[in-house]
């Protein structure tokens, strides 16, 4: 349940506010907070809730036939292949992404540039510090994103004034039973970011670049593509069913791999490795009361995240 909570906590503020609680809801702000400009709030807060509810359910029950099968070959995994799966991870963000292969190239190497900065967890050693005591723990991602969106949006409400009423974020029954009858025309929209997520969680990738991705990909394919960023529903739908996705699917490669897909799904694995519990293909044969115990555990927090 904390798992998909905190998946989805970043929704509120980023569809309220305009401030994205976690990295994968930068996405949701291009056209949940349009939405909830334009008077809409609630029936941007229920796409994305209801949205990451489909994103998680598929999930988990992709992991429910995929993980045994994963686990009877996972023991011929060495060094090769998780260096493939992780090459698989990078070529996907050019292949899936929805910009010029360059500048995907590109951002990625900025990436690799800024995650090189502080202090190396294999040898302790520090690198690209330049003797500054601030940078041994490298740079925060997310406080980044924060800045980026929230300070500036916090100046502009000091300066203006909200831009909504707090009435036009309420969520009644009404708005909520509406917006589900819109739901069902965006199907494809939601199959298609699951799989993206889906993928992105196992190869893995994680939940912020599927949120991207599936919010690139439904512009791309959408007959109102023109529309995103002005306040479309699908596209609060795509990243948010995409990001729940990737981060509940992300415990596939940890629990039969011991690769966690996720900074959540890390700290599982770091939970499971104090409890005397080693990931991995024989996790499914030593320890199967607990392994199905978790899975089931996925079903019923969906139910209730």
């Amino acid at each position: 349940m904390h798992l998909l909570g905190a998946l989805f906590g970043g929704a509120i503020t980023s569809i309220l506010f305009n401030i994205p609680g976690e990295p994968w809801s930068v996405a949701t702000t291009f056209d949940g907070y349009p939405m909830a400009q334009e008077g809409r709030a609630g029936e941007a807060l229920t796409a994305a809730f209801t949205s990451s509810f489909v994103g998680a359910f598929v999930a988990v029950v992709m992991i429910t036939f995929l993980a045994p099968l994963v686990a009877k070959f996972a023991l011929k995994f060495g060094p090769p292949e998780f260096f493939a799966v992780y090459l698989l991870t990078f070529c996907s963000f050019v292949g899936m992404g929805k910009g010029s292969p360059f500048k995907t190239l590109a951002s990625m190497m900025i990436g690799f540039a800024l995650a090189t900065v502080g202090m190396d967890t294999v040898t302790g050693q520090l690198r690209l510090t330049f003797g500054i005591s601030e940078l041994m723990r490298g740079f925060d991602f997310l406080i980044a994103v924060i800045g980026l969106f929230g300070i500036g949006e916090i100046l502009l409400s000091m300066e203006e004034g909200p831009a909504f009423s707090g009435k036009t974020a309420k969520i009644s029954p009404k708005v909520v039973l509406e917006t589900w009858k819109k739901l069902p025309g965006y199907w494809a929209t939601s199959v298609r970011s699951s799989l993206v997520g889906i993928w992105m969680g196992v190869t893995p990738g994680g939940a912020t670049p599927a949120s991207f991705m599936a919010y690139g990909l439904a512009k791309k394919m959408s007959r109102n593509g023109a529309k995103f960023g002005t306040g479309e529903m699908e596209g609060v739908i795509a990243p948010e069913t995409a990001a729940h996705a990737a981060g509940t699917s992300a415990l596939l490669p940890m629990l039969t791999l011991g690769i966690p897909g996720s900074p959540t799904a890390a700290v599982l694995l770091g939970g499971l490795l104090i409890w005397g519990l080693q990931p991995g293909p024989l996790l499914f044969t030593e320890q199967k009361d607990f392994v199905w115990g978790l899975i089931a555990s996925m079903y019923r927090a969906t139910r209730r995240g």
